[in-house]
């Protein structure tokens, strides 16, 4: 047999580069297997190995496992010699060293609708999975567990070739029964330090592999517990196939289950002879499992874990298209848990077991996920003689898990939230003796709980080795799983514990259907999935912060077991198109099929994924009928935004005795011409009865060709149809086709000159150059009228004449109304420094640390640019011929938002910092109310309200802050106050892609501020892989001249910006003497340290995603001279950019301080700003950038509207977003779809990302009905934030009825009735009518529905809006909207959130006696040794501007009896 038509094994490596000349073990595969006898197989193992050995004996004692029962190979300990010797005979068809992989760690089948005693559903019609042999390669089995008891079970069937096989505290006659009918144990290559306390046989050490099988067919146990308790998750367990049989393969080792990858290929290779049905891996790792296709060829399913690297995106694991990829999700089940506080104030928080003794409240950095902090802070808590923990973090469903480590400690610990943590410390700041009691945790099941989720950890898509395939394929409950560990049972979390849920159902299936293939098997549980929750609400997926789940949170959506039985129609594969894409994956693969890979969207997948939309493809499909006879299905299309998607035919017919099959093709076409994200979609075959086949879309568009422009000089011929073709001419001979030319020219320039405008690639673009008729070839640039660019994105255009901008006059004399002020003069500062712009200056350096004063201007003079920069956003006239640094990006006219209007100038920052010292911004307030001001923009990252705002909007003055720069974790958002503007930043339509060339001639794109390259820039420079490019990395690779790629995607998990690993990464390989850098993220769009990094790498510095970078990587590996080029950055602006964003940076609700005011308010645009800097221009990003773009706004209004309040002017710029009736609570983008908002992954922007929504000015000047509030109102507001007051408690308590433009109820039990008031500032006849989305689980009414104003009439309607409960137990925030509709022009809409609550289920401490008041057991202290820990690991300054920090060195640490706070650093 042909090697090349083998089915080929690739084992990704784990580093590129090997030096080191000992023995290690290697895979070596040989393709299928060219004999049925084993013996035969093995035998010609050892004379392959023979041949490079030179010794038969010692090639025998060199094989560690023989492949020799579904293909050929072998692993063996082999030098690097060797394995290089190997490489090169013929019959060998790769050689590639061993790797390790990580194991992935009873209501789940109730809640999946798998009901025991249900007669008609899948678990019933399979006979529980009666007879059907389930292997399961894991980390063994403790085979007395009572799951796996085997009485009642008929004899193991004939069919089962495999054996038990024997060893440490296992023997055959104990271990295997008829339910356990074999194992086998794999120890061979597997490092010593794994295999230390490990029992050598198959019995389970750490319970993983228990947990699993019993998870999939563990039998009916009752009155189980988590750790048999007796109380949390109390009930039965059973496996999803109970009756289904299983044959246990051992090849995970040690209490952290290491897999061996030679293990986990021997023991496939032993099941695929033994006679399992089914294969289920939970089982992750850096490597593609390939060898599986041979299982699958065979009619096996597999079934893998995703991973547990999630949210952040490209980091899917398994990706192959023949297995069933899972991902994770949470079931209707949670544990609340009461905390009770000295003043009777109560909690509910999630806990592990009871609490006693003291705590510790801590406080991690808020953007890490709990999975990568919580075990090593219980381990350092305890270690510090702490005998409790209240951990502090934004997701409390999905860490459960780890409080293991206190259980086993007795040490208790709970989990609570950023806003309970608030109220918790300003209860201990307000008392000597602060004293804590937590109650025991509760276990509550049932519709009340909102699921399923996607759990955090789910790792999530796009595949960076296969984009053209989407992962994962389904999802399934691994969120607090209980089953077998050992002699007991336990709650457990992971992609593992989801695995074995589709793997039960897989086996369920195969006993229904035993002549289905795989791929059929696949495609009925894909294509039934449920994207909506029990609610009927799309599902939701847990992130930084959560979002609205996508395919590449879930694939299909949630799996449905009883639909599956039953699908209609399935999409099927022959293998045998499997094993094209298996051998084209290999590295040295030939030129054919590079395009096949290209085609990989053409796989008769039950998923359809482009990555790379140009213009236009076509993707084919097949169904095959496995429902009625006769049936008719009619495509139901979901495009993908960006695009447009047809099928035909639309309509398919099956008819008794026609061809069960029919193909049919989708054409998607792109509708915008940049680099976009990827955008979903769906399509679904629907009979009309009961067949719904539903099938996931993921598209890109991507922008390889740029727009050039070729100038041929003076045209040489009067006719221009005659000069046109001279143009075709010239293009085809490039393009070497008439038509490609004809389609690439946009513009054609044939009256006054030659020339034309074509979309190329840079390789056409330098042959044309070449072309004698040609005098220039440079890329297309873009001059926009309004460079900052933000102002025409939101409508503000400069000449239109019927926009805010020329009714408000462009801002004449605001003043951002009688000037009172004064010019304060000092160093490099005089009266020259204020004019007729500049109407008045004052500094306030009193309480600005002596470090922050250092090398300021003691005077107005701004620094370090911040202040300058934003003032010219307010209101900078426009100035022409401006860029980034005179660069010639984003070349064009930049200008403010209300370019007319005047300004004082309050400078209260100092430093390169830019530290902002309370008192002087409180001095600065209150100059700025006694000088005049109409509007007070503050860009500061305060963390507190400054007072004086209030007595500033009490005087009519509106006032607006940043919203903060510590997103995308939710519970960040600062200056919170109601009576402020709290904006939020967001992205506007302006990218810079730029093109990577590698030495194979491929160009990859990513994003960039590389303006000092050219574009007939020639110099290659050789491309180095850095992995993570921290210290420890950089000291093995030379990376001196050379571009470095900086590619870890599991240690960006953590993060959802790149600071500050990239200037870390642009720093170290500088030091090492490197040329350039391309460093890869989720995140593309941050550009502030690229500028930097630029100065200090001559060849240029790029951010790709980990598509690209994984696309570079196997470049990098599959030549020994790789070599790479940076270009020029291109300008690209219009709606083909995605946009608006909310900026991942961005601070998000709810308000830890006050849960009831809704804040961010509106969002705006602050990512790459370009505004005024000293003597220049250039970008910044913040919600400091954001924040001026409201305050122009509100100045404009202010000019057209003199009399409206600051509550006014609030509200009509809130009210009036542009939304969607049919998409809840999103607002949309310029494609009309919901605003997305980044984080980690990107998600749907709800209003705690982004308030009411994105800024929409022209919309504001006439919002039909305001909401006003009287200054009083919010007095006594501030008043009750002051301290405790008699009459306060129950006004603090429902802040929600402050007569705001949104509604945020925190705290919603049964039912709460709002109040709310509307002023009429349009018509003055009008009526409107109410329009509710009601938030899920909540049901919402207001009364009336309809207010009408009549001239004459009250120019004010009060509305009530009435929110009661549907689920019973402690929720999440949910969403909805209230907008009121004249059916004219208006549309005044706002946000609504409401949060449900328990205390239903606080536990009664009535009755307990005052004798046992002093008992630790009920009472704990937190007194003086026990402190309060903060340890943060991203920071930002005064201004609210982004600034990296070091990761901390220590949380905590002991001294004498107490806790106390290290460092944050």
């Amino acid at each position: 047999m042909d090697s090349r038509s083998a089915l080929l094994l690739l084992v990704l490596l784990v580093s590129p580069f090997f030096t080191n000349a000992s023995s290690r073990l290697y895979i070596v595969y040989m393709g299928e297997k060219k004999h049925d006898d084993p013996s035969v197989v093995t035998a010609s193992h050892h004379d392959t190995l023979t041949s490079v050995l030179g010794s038969k004996d010692d090639a025998m004692k060199s094989i560690v496992y023989s492949y020799k029962h579904g293909f050929s190979g072998f692993a063996a300990m082999l030098t690097e010699s060797q394995a290089e010797e190997l490489a090169r005979l013929p019959e060998v068809i790769s050689v590639k060293p061993n790797t390790y992989h990580q194991a992935q760690t009873t209501r789940s089948w109730d809640f999946l609708g798998l009901k025991y005693y249900e007669q008609s559903g899948l678990l019933k019609k399979a006979k529980y999975g009666e007879d059907v042999i389930v292997g399961v390669i894991d980390s063994g089995i403790w085979p007395e567990s009572r799951s796996f008891d085997d009485n009642g079970y008929s004899p193991v069937p004939a069919r089962w070739k495999g054996k038990c096989q024997t060893g440490a505290a296992f023997n055959a006659t104990t271990g295997c029964n008829r339910k356990i009918v074999g194992v086998r144990w794999y120890s061979g290559g597997i490092p010593d330090e794994n295999l230390k306390g490990e029992y050598m046989s198959a019995r389970d050490l750490g319970g993983h592999g228990t947990h699993v099988a019993s998870t999939i067919v563990g039998g009916q146990v009752r009155n189980v517990s988590h750790r048999q308790g007796g109380k949390l998750a109390a009930g039965t367990a059973r496996g999803g196939a109970p009756r289904a049989r299983v044959a246990v393969y051992k090849v995970c080792w040690g209490v952290r289950a290491q897999c061996g990858g030679a293990a986990i290929l021997a023991a496939i290779d032993d099941a695929m002879n033994d006679g399992v049905d089914m294969l289920s891996l939970s089982i992750g790792g850096a490597g593609e499992h390939y060898e599986t296709l041979h299982a699958v060829a065979r009619g096996i399913p597999v079934v893998f874990g995703g991973g547990n690297d999630g949210p952040t995106p490209q980091i899917v694991r398994n990706t192959v298209p023949w297995v069933i990829t899972v991902a994770a999700s949470t079931i209707d089940r949670t544990f609340p848990t009461v905390i009770s506080l000295g003043n009777n104030e109560k909690f509910v928080t999630l806990a592990s077991i009871n609490i006693t003794r003291k705590v510790v409240l801590c406080s991690p950095p808020s953007l890490m996920p709990p999975r990568l902090l919580l075990g090593d802070i219980i381990g350092r808590v305890i270690k510090a003689g702490a005998d409790g923990l209240i951990f502090v973090q934004y997701s409390v469903s999905n860490a459960l898990d780890f409080l293991n480590a206190c259980s086993r400690a007795s040490v208790p610990c709970v989990l609570v939230d950023y806003e309970i943590t608030r109220r918790i410390e300003s209860y201990m700041t307000s008392t000597s003796t602060p004293m804590v009691k937590v109650s025991p945790a509760m276990t509550v099941v049932g519709s009340g709980v909102l699921s399923p989720r996607i759990a955090a950890f789910s790792s999530r898509g796009p595949s960076s080795l296969f984009p053209g395939i989407l992962k994962p394929d389904i999802a399934a409950p691994g969120v607090g799983i209980l089953a077998a560990v050992g002699d007991s049972y336990e709650l457990k979390s992971g992609t593992s514990m989801a695995c074995p849920h589709v793997s039960a159902v897989v086996a369920l299936l195969k006993m229904v259907h035993p002549d289905w293939s795989p791929a059929m098997i696949k495609s009925a549980i894909v294509t039934t999935a449920s994207v909506i929750d029990r609610f009927g609400m799309p599902i939701q997926a847990e992130a930084v912060p959560r979002k609205v789940a996508d395919p590449f949170d879930f694939g299909g959506g949630h799996i449905e077991p009883d639909k599956a039985i039953d699908p209609g129609l399935v999409y099927d594969i022959d293998p045998s198109h499997y094993t094209k894409f298996f051998n084209c994956t290999l590295l040295e693969a030939e030129d054919d099929y590079k395009s096949y890979m290209e085609q990989i969207c053409q796989l008769n997948l039950q998923s359809i994924a482009v990555p790379k939309l140009k213009d236009s493809v076509t993707v084919w499909r097949t169904v095959t009928n496995v429902g009625e006879a006769e049936a008719t299905y009619h495509a139901v299309l979901e495009a993908p935004v960006g695009m447009t998607m047809s099928v035909e035919p639309s309509v398919i017919t099956f008819t008794r005795g026609g061809s069960r099959s029919v193909t049919f093709k989708v054409t998607f076409t792109t509708t915008q011409r940049v680099q976009g994200g990827y955008t979903f979609g769906s399509l679904a075959w629907l009979d009309g009865n009961t067949h719904s086949v539903r099938i996931p879309i993921a598209v890109r568009t991507i922008i390889q060709d740029f727009l050039y422009i070729v100038y041929m000089g003076e045209k040489k011929h009067d006719d221009p149809s005659v000069v046109t073709a001279s143009h075709h001419d010239a293009l085809t001979s490039v393009f070497g086709s008439k038509d490609e030319a004809m389609k690439s020219i946009v513009y054609s320039y044939k009256h006054g000159f030659s020339g034309f405008a074509a979309m190329l690639t840079e390789s056409q673009a330098d042959e044309l150059a070449k072309l004698p008729g040609v005098v220039t070839v440079k890329p297309n640039t873009y001059h926009e009228t309004h460079t900052t660019r933000s102002w025409d994105f939101l409508g503000l255009n400069y000449y239109e004449q019927s926009s805010l901008l020329k009714k408000a006059s462009y801002g004449e004399d605001v003043i951002v109304a009688r000037w009172m002020g004064k010019c304060q003069t000092g160093v490099a500062f005089n009266t020259t420094g204020c004019n007729r712009k500049i109407i008045g200056a004052r500094w306030y350096s009193s309480g600005v640390p002596d470090e922050s004063l250092k090398g300021d201007y003691m005077s107005p003079r701004d620094l370090n640019g911040h202040g300058t920069h934003t003032a010219s956003t307010i209101a900078g006239k426009q100035v022409w011929n401006a860029s980034h640094h005179r660069s010639g990006l984003a070349a064009g006219v930049a200008h403010g938002g209300a370019p007319r209007a005047r300004l004082a100038v309050y400078k209260a920052c100092w430093g390169t910092a830019g530290t902002c010292s309370t008192a002087a911004v409180l001095a600065a307030v209150d100059d700025a109310i006694n000088d005049g001001v109409d509007v007070l923009s503050l860009s500061l990252g305060i963390g507190s309200d400054i007072p004086g705002t209030l007595h500033a909007v009490a005087s009519g003055m509106t006032v607006v802050f940043a919203g903060g720069n510590a997103g995308p974790a939710p519970q960040t958002v600062e200056n919170v106050v109601p009576w402020v503007i709290t904006v939020a930043a967001s992205t506007i339509d302006r990218s810079f892609p730029t093109v990577v060339s590698l030495g194979n001639k491929e160009k990859l794109v990513g994003q960039s501020l590389n303006y000092n390259a050219t574009k007939n820039n020639s110099n290659y420079h050789m491309l180095v892989f850095g992995s993570s490019c921290d210290e420890e990395s950089l000291a093995t690779v030379n990376v001196t001249g050379k571009i470095v790629l900086c590619y870890a995607p599991l240690e960006a998990a953590a993060t959802s910006s790149p600071n500050p690993a990239f200037g870390t990464a642009a720093i170290g390989i500088a030091k090492g003497g490197a040329k350039g850098l391309i460093f890869a993220h989720q995140r593309t769009n941050i550009f502030d340290d690229l500028e930097n990094c630029n100065k200090i790498l001559p060849a240029g510095c790029m951010m790709v995603d980990f598509e690209i970078a994984a696309r570079i990587a196997s470049y990098l590996n599959s030549t020994r001279k790789p070599v790479a080029k940076i270009s020029r950055a291109v300008t690209v602006v219009g709606n083909g950019v995605l946009a608006p964003r909310i900026a991942a940076f961005s601070s998000r609700g709810p308000s830890i301080d006050f849960p009831g005011i809704l804040k961010p308010d509106v969002a705006a645009p602050g990512v790459s700003i370009l505004a005024a800097v000293g003597d220049t221009y250039k970008f910044m990003s913040g919600t400091s950038m954001a924040c001026p773009h409201v305050s122009a706004v509100a100045a404009l209004l202010k000019s057209v509207h003199p009399d409206w309040s600051p509550a006014m002017i609030k509200s009509a710029i809130i009210t009036t977003g542009t939304y969607s009736r049919h998409i809840t609570t999103s607002v949309t983008d310029c494609f009309g779809m919901p605003i997305q908002a980044e984080g980690v992954p990107r998600k749907v922007a709800d209003p705690f990302d982004f308030g009411s929504g994105q800024i929409d000015p022209d919309k504001s000047v006439d919002p039909g009905l305001v909401y006003d509030i009287d200054p009083k109102e919010y007095t006594k507001f501030f008043n009750c934030t002051l301290g405790p007051k008699e009459d306060c408690e129950s006004y603090v308590g429902q802040l929600y009825q402050l007569n705001l433009p949104s509604i945020a109820v925190p705290d919603l039990k049964d039912s709460i009735t709002v109040w709310r008031t509307v002023t009429n500032v349009g018509g003055l006849e009008a009526t409107y009518k109410a329009s509710i989305e009601a938030p899920a689980g909540v049901n919402m009414s207001v009364e009336p529905s309809v207010i009408t104003f009549t001239k004459g009439s009250s120019r004010s309607a009060t509305f009530k809006v009435t929110f009661t409960a549907k689920q019973r137990v402690q929720g999440v925030y949910t969403f909805g909207s209230l907008t009121w509709v004249d059916g004219v022009t208006h549309s005044v809409r706002i946000p609504v959130v409401v949060r449900t609550i328990i205390h239903d289920f606080v536990l009664d401490t009535s009755h307990i006696k005052p004798d046992r008041a002093t008992d630790p057991g009920l009472i704990y202290d937190i007194g003086p040794t026990t402190k309060l820990f903060i340890c943060t690991l991203a920071a930002f300054d005064d201004y609210g501007a982004i600034v990296p920090a070091k990761p901390p060195v220590d949380y905590l640490a002991r001294s004498k009896d107490s806790v106390t706070n290290i460092e944050a650093i």
